[in-house]
C-alpha cells in the first residue's frame, strides 16, 4: 500500500489525528503557500531515512502525529486525554 493510502487510512480509523494533521499543515506552511518548501521536506526525509528520495511511510506520519498531539498535551499540562 502506498504512503497516501496508508495515511488516508490511518486518519480514517483515528479523526483526531485527522486534526492533529491539519494542524501540523498549517503549522509547516510557508508564507504565500499552503505547503512545506520542496527543499526542506527532502531534508526531513533525508533525516528520518537517511536518503532523500525515500518513500516516506504511512505508519510514520501516524507515529509523528501522535508524537506531535502527545507533546502539545505536555505543554498545556493536560496529562489526561
Amino acid at each position: 500500500m502506498g504512503f497516501e493510502r496508508a495515511a488516508i487510512w490511518a486518519l480514517l480509523r483515528n479523526p483526531v489525528l485527522g486534526v492533529e494533521a491539519l494542524r501540523a499543515g498549517w503549522a509547516m506552511r510557508r508564507r504565500g503557500g499552503l505547503f512545506p518548501s520542496d527543499v526542506y521536506l527532502r531534508w526531513r526525509v533525508a533525516t528520518a531515512y537517511g536518503d532523500d528520495l525515500t518513500t516516506t511511510r504511512g505508519h510514520d506520519l501516524v507515529n509523528y502525529l501522535e508524537w506531535r498531539r502527545g507533546m502539545r498535551r505536555i505543554r498545556r499540562g493536560s496529562w489526561e486525554s
